[in-house]
């Protein structure tokens, strides 16, 4: 008899922006569980949904990603789970809270139902490496998003330095067409260094701005934004010490939705053309900002939209499953620029 697995949809989080943290325990539930736990009933009706997969189930999967409070991850596996639900798999989608010890048992969990395939977007990579190692013993294929890991049969990654220069190289295009050495440009960079691979893109971002631009801009604000409010708030108190800043780049939607909501209020509305937001993950609501002319200029996608993407790593999955190898085991996304050039051939494909 088919397992039931319950998913983790954190619907009323899906529409906060920008990467944050992975959801409390949940086990994956059977018809007849070994052992049960008993989230709190608060819990329950916000964060989960039993799912009965339409028509006959060939595979299980279990995933677990660092946050499903953010547009992009949110609005991806949105998409994702449409994609598994027309399958007619089995599948489980979990948020650890960007907690390594929740991660690990969502993983075990994963092992002891069995499923076939685990994907996992890491809180802490060396924290799991051996807990996937347990699962690929047991014959479960493994794939990771966004790092390099050993234990896996796939990783699906960026390279984020290449990322981050490109949303610099894009800032510094604009420096260079709007600010000169007599009137720099004042920039607000929306990071997150304690996470490495946002480290590597902040750094590529910085790497750009130098190299395109210098002597044309002046860093005054470097400030942690991974989803939208937290951005918005920095945004704020930035420009109240700061209110000569007309340029951000961010690591990722948050920082870039966040500063845009800023920017509107400052203006009223009016953005003047040498103000911009350059960032990356492309979601709907930043291809939105760039097609009406808001302060977002330019956003560094992957596939295009989040449908694309959903399709993109389900075929992955599905990949997996069936028995093909990787001749690589890091596989790299590619990186495109949308702009107001391109951004409303990419927005229609969110209808």
């Amino acid at each position: 008899m088919r397992r039931k697995f319950m998913v983790l949809l954190l619907t009323a989080a899906m529409v906060v922006t920008s990467l944050a943290g992975c959801g409390s325990k949940e086990e994956a539930a059977t018809e007849e569980p070994a052992a049960e736990e008993t989230a709190e009933p608060a819990e329950e009706e916000a964060a989960e949904e039993t799912t009965e997969a339409a028509g006959g189930s060939d595979f299980k999967v279990g995933i677990t990603i660092q946050s499903l409070e953010n547009s992009y991850w949110a609005g991806v596996f949105g998409e994702v789970e449409k994609l598994l639900k027309e399958k007619g798999w089995d599948y489980t989608i979990l948020a650890c809270d960007d907690n390594s010890a929740t991660q690990i048992q969502q993983i075990e969990n994963f092992i002891t139902n069995e499923v076939d395939l685990i994907m996992v977007h890491p809180s802490d990579p060396n924290a799991i490496e051996d807990y996937l190692k347990e699962a690929r013993d047991a014959g479960i294929k493994v794939m990771c998003w966004d790092d390099k890991m050993t234990n896996t049969d796939l990783n699906w990654v960026l390279d984020n330095t290449e990322l981050g220069y490109t949303i610099g190289k894009a800032a510094a295009e604009f420096i260079n067409e709007h600010y000169t050495e007599d009137n720099k440009a004042q920039i607000a960079v929306m990071n997150y260094p304690q996470t490495p691979i946002l480290l590597e893109r902040e750094n590529g971002i910085l790497e750009a701005l130098e190299e395109i631009s210098a002597g044309k801009y002046e860093v005054v604000a470097q400030q942690p934004a991974l989803d939208a409010q937290a951005a918005l708030s920095n945004m704020e108190t930035i420009l109240q010490a700061n209110p000569d800043v007309k340029v951000v780049c961010s690591i990722g939607a948050g920082g870039d939705i966040g500063a845009n909501e800023a920017f509107m209020t400052a203006t009223g509305g009016k953005i003047p053309e040498d103000m911009g937001i350059f960032s990356a993950d492309a979601t709907q609501q930043q291809l939105e900002a760039i097609v009406n002319g808001e302060a977002s200029r330019a956003s560094v996608g992957f596939e295009g939209s989040n449908k694309k993407t959903a399709a993109a790593v389900v075929d992955l999955y599905e990949r997996l499953l069936n028995g093909e190898t990787f001749e690589e085991q890091n596989l790299f996304r590619p990186l495109l620029v949308i702009n107001a050039d391109n951004a409303p051939e990419y927005l229609a494909d969110y209808e």
